[in-house]
């Protein structure tokens, strides 16, 4: 398909060009597993596993590029995952429609491209605020309802601040242009996130964030839920990363959890 052949152009083009930037490039190579479960105000759970697998390379001092490739598990079709969050679907007119079929399904979700910048450094009062670009490839097979179908496209910034000593505090805000598929009318998400880490001792770190967003489709709370978790860095390069969340509106799950691995070279 013709976006597919585009994803990989981008990727091999964005690999090809590092040598030439810069004699000694920082990599990013990190996975984990997401698991959740909530009804998000439907009338049946849905269990979602996403596992993205992401390539990450640092061509110029403060520029990030990645390529994220996820495997998705949903043991309904009752929501859609979405460059800006989940959508629930439902029957009536101008609503996400349901496929054609609503057993369980997995397979290769929504590539995801990405670009950020650390336009300021932290100084002083001033904390590093990192400006980011991200496109939704719609590689997921849409009537199987692992995806959409159509291209999703956010842009956010994250803003992040040592306070005192070891705690540490983050702000992040971001605008998510949803594609909609024929029949539907999805609306843009803005979201946001606000959180704290400390870090307890040299290896190990703690943070809570509070993370809400705009709701995709009419009818659907608007998802907010809180976010604890622990990160434990086994090497110098070796970052293990483990989370729980629980859900405080019907727009977001009830609960889930997630342990994740990066390495930074």
């Amino acid at each position: 398909m013709r976006y597919r052949s585009l994803l990989i152009s981008v990727v091999v083009m964005l690999l090809s060009v590092t040598p030439a930037l810069a004699e000694d490039p920082r990599w990013l190579l990190s996975t984990s597993v997401n698991y959740s479960v909530g009804d998000y105000g439907t009338d049946k759970d849905t269990t979602i596993v996403y596992v993205p697998f992401t390539l990450g390379v640092s061509p110029i001092d403060r520029l990030w590029l990645t390529v994220t490739v996820p495997f998705l598990y949903q043991d309904t079709q009752n929501v859609v995952l979405t460059g800006g969050g989940v959508a629930s679907r439902k029957k009536e007119k101008g609503r996400l429609a349901q496929p054609a079929s609503s057993t369980t399904e997995e397979g290769l979700g929504d590539v995801l491209l990405k670009m950020s910048y650390v336009l300021v450094e932290e100084r002083g009062l001033v904390p590093e605020v990192t400006p980011y670009f991200k496109i939704k490839f719609p590689t997921a097979d849409e009537d199987r309802g692992l995806g959409t179908g159509e291209f999703d496209e956010t842009f956010g910034v994250d803003l992040a601040k040592r306070l005192v000593d070891g705690l540490f505090g983050y702000v992040g805000l971001a605008y998510t242009f949803i594609g909609s598929p024929p029949g539907s009318d999805l609306k843009n998400s803005f979201g946001w996130s606000v959180g704290a880490a400390y870090a307890v001792i040299p290896p190990l770190s703690v943070f809570a964030f509070l993370d809400g967003a705009t709701a995709i489709t009419s009818g659907q709370d608007d998802p907010l839920e809180v976010r604890v978790g622990a990160e434990y860095r086994l090497t110098k390069v070796l970052k293990l990363t483990g989370a729980v969340t629980r859900g405080l509106s019907n727009g977001s799950p009830d609960w889930g959890g997630s342990g994740g691995l990066a390495a930074r070279f």
